[in-house]
């Protein structure tokens, strides 16, 4: 017999005594093993702990965490909620208090007034904190801490926001031997936490209280089993342009190094011009302006106001209309006086180094200033701009790659002034065939008839409106294209509008084909999310490694298959936004300002709260990154060195990547060599500081 034969053979009475599996007294199937127990948490229970010198009531709650593999567990956790940190005053600095003998902590606090709707209450009595820890934990326990600043435009936001609790990723550090405490917190907005104040102290208010809340953490987290040497200091947009300024060491009460060891800044617009003194006392004669032009207001001072009188105010102030005439400089055009205009003007174009505070006016002013007579006022909170100092503590930096899709005003202007060139085409043509813009946009919004028109336009939008007009028109004509770039940067800066202009991969396109005008609004987003966001952000980080300092830069583009944002959020009955309209549309696909909240909490919720279902790529990573995020190893293994860059893509979080910038060059053979350094080099990133 062959040895072929023989194999046959063999592998023949193998199958056969498989099939036979044994005599006809032994031929049963074997029986499926039952499935494991379903996993569901214990009913939530509110416990009394001795924290420190005080008596808490808390709750203890149980949570099903389900490991990157699929294991499901139990964890229990602690939750105090609404716990006071500050008391303040209206338009007066807040002072931090000590806990009471006695504590409440089982609901959330009051959310501080602000014009979006807010899962809690409103009150000026908001300066409440929230602590997530490990349940039962020993008295000789000491955990790493997470203080997470919420985003908002220093506008709107809350540290009760169900998108940002910090349960679910306690819960997964409890279950997997990675144990810390997490804290969110509110801090003053809008108005009330950002007001020009004539002496050294200013009135940045909510930077205050930011502040107040980091002393309270400081002086208290021990009690809790917390590491007052292990604070991670967490922000996101608004939150992580604090953390920026909590960040510099030219301040008359710096706060790195002693009160928070590390850093995470997500979509933090480095490259934002910051209101200058000056402009920051300009705006607030605004706001007593336009106050003089609403009878129906209390004659009360703004200190004295019904808090629901000062919210219409503000957004009478904060209004899209409002907004682009502070940012262009129509604020400044009266065609009675045109002498006095154009002294307004030129004093404006001269007074600032760009208008792009205007989109964000509740964001903190530089406190210094030096007069050309008298005496210099130096500042307390903020006295420099945050984007030309390096960082003073390990810090974790990036953007999302869509952000200009999102962020601030931004959308609501770039969707506006095409309105507004339209119907300038409409009604004065020849306006548009002088040549200049801007100017003849300045002169024509300058009559109130004009405006009016606007106004009109803009009050008949309905979200179908909006959506038909974003989808079918993503577009940007190159005389509406070259007029956003300029007013956005400022008049007065020319030369770096002209230079980023004249490069190929940004200069405007012809929009009597389609294609052109598409190809602007592209380009425009591109150039925001380099100028503003990656460009700084990655300069920073290399700057603040050369300093010695640990640095990550990172950039997250993974498309989820939910949109996080939505557009009924404004006041307390959830009426319909405009801009949130424009920025949920904006947001349809692609990584947008705020889309990587839900993979750092591990939340299947949008911005405002409500639930979405997610495929199983988006759960797995939201599993992934939630635990990488709190944990040691997103500081030590991700080190900006090399231009290497950590990805958070289609493909996951496992890309580190060297030489990155080079990888993704521009068209213009001074961006051949990677865009973000080639604009740099053409001293176009924060050239305009």
């Amino acid at each position: 017999m062959t040895i072929f034969n023989k194999t046959i053979l063999a592998v023949s009475i193998a199958f056969t005594l498989a099939a036979c599996s044994g005599s006809d007294d032994n031929n049963e199937t074997t029986p499926t093993p039952p499935p494991p127990p379903e996993v569901t948490p214990l009913p939530t229970e509110e416990v009394t702990l001795t924290i420190g010198q005080s008596q808490v009531e808390a709750l203890k709650e149980s949570h099903v965490v389900t490991s990157v593999t699929g294991e499901k567990s139990l964890a229990s956790i602690e939750t105090f909620k609404g716990i006071t940190y500050a008391t303040a005053e209206r338009f007066s600095h807040s002072a931090q208090l000590d806990m009471d003998e006695t504590v409440n902590a089982t609901e959330f606090g009051f959310a501080c007034p602000q014009l979006k709707t807010t899962s809690q209450p409103q009150s000026e009595d908001c300066l409440n904190l929230n602590i997530w820890r490990p349940a039962d934990l020993s008295t000789d326990v000491v955990l790493p801490v997470y203080v997470f600043i919420h985003g908002g435009d220093f506008e709107y936001g809350a540290g009760s926001e169900p998108l940002i609790h910090g349960d679910t990723v306690v819960a997964q550090g409890a279950a997997e031997g990675n144990p810390f405490i997490a804290v969110t917190l509110n801090y003053r907005l809008g108005m009330l936490g950002s007001h020009w104040l004539k002496d050294n102290q200013g009135g940045n208010y909510g930077l205050g209280d930011q502040k107040r809340a980091l002393e309270w953490v400081n002086n208290h987290i021990a009690d809790f089993g917390g590491d007052i040497e292990n604070i991670t200091l967490i922000g996101q947009g608004a939150g992580a342009m604090s953390v920026g300024i909590l960040q510099q060491e030219a301040t008359e009460e710096p706060m790195a190094g002693e009160y928070f060891t590390r850093a995470i800044m997500q979509s933090n617009p480095a490259g934002f011009d910051y209101r200058t003194y000056n402009q920051a006392k300009s705006f607030a004669t605004r706001i007593e302006d336009t106050r003089a032009e609403m009878p129906e207001l209390s004659e009360l001072s703004l200190a004295e106001m019904p808090l629901e009188q000062l919210m219409t105010l503000q957004a009478k102030v904060n209004s899209p209309i409002g907004r682009i005439g502070d940012w262009t400089g129509l604020s400044c055009v009266d065609l009675d006086n045109l002498v006095g205009s154009g002294i307004c003007l030129t004093s404006k174009i001269s007074g600032e180094a760009s208008p792009m505070a205007n989109l964000m006016p509740f964001a903190p002013y530089v406190e210094y200033y030096k007069p050309t007579f008298g005496s210099t006022i130096k500042g307390y909170h903020l006295t420099t701009q945050p984007s030309l100092d390096h960082f003073t503590v390990p810090t974790v930096v990036g953007s999302n790659t869509e952000e200009a899709n999102t962020f601030a005003m931004l959308p609501s202007l770039t969707f506006l002034i095409p309105t507004v060139i339209n119907l300038m085409n409409n009604l004065d043509p020849e306006l548009i065939e002088q040549g200049d813009i801007n100017q003849a946009m300045l002169t024509w919004l300058a009559d109130e008839k004009n405006m009016a028109l606007v106004e009109q336009e803009i009050a008949q939008l309905t979200a179908d409106d909006i959506k038909a007009q974003v989808e079918l028109g993503d577009i940007l004509p190159s005389s509406a294209y070259e007029a956003i770039v300029k007013f956005y940067f400022g008049l007065g800066n020319g030369d770096t509008t002209n230079a980023l202009l004249d490069l190929a991969d940004f200069y405007p396109n012809n929009e009597s084909e389609l294609s052109g005008a598409l190809t602007n609004m592209k380009q425009f987003k591109m150039m925001l999310n380099d100028m503003l966001f990656a460009g700084p952000s990655r300069k920073q980080a290399r700057e603040t490694q050369e300093n010695n300092v640990d640095a990550t830069f990172y950039q997250f583009g993974y498309h989820a298959s939910f949109n996080v944002w939505t557009y009924n959020t404004e006041g307390e009955d959830g009426n319909l936004d405009i801009g949130d309209v424009i920025k949920t549309i904006s947001c349809i696909s692609g990584a947008c300002n705020g889309s990587e909240l839900p993979f750092v909490f591990n939340k299947a919720l949008k911005l405002d709260g409500s639930p979405v279902s997610v495929s199983s790529k988006d759960q797995a990573l939201m599993d992934k990154m939630s635990r990488l995020w709190f944990s040691d190893a997103l500081f030590e293994n991700y080190q900006y060195n090399n231009d290497s860059v950590l990805l958070i893509d289609e493909d996951g979080i496992n890309t580190f990547e060297s030489d990155w910038d080079s990888k993704q060059p521009g068209t213009d053979p001074a961006l051949r060599q990677g865009r973000l350094q080639g604009l740099e080099d053409l001293n176009l990133i924060l050239g305009y500081l």
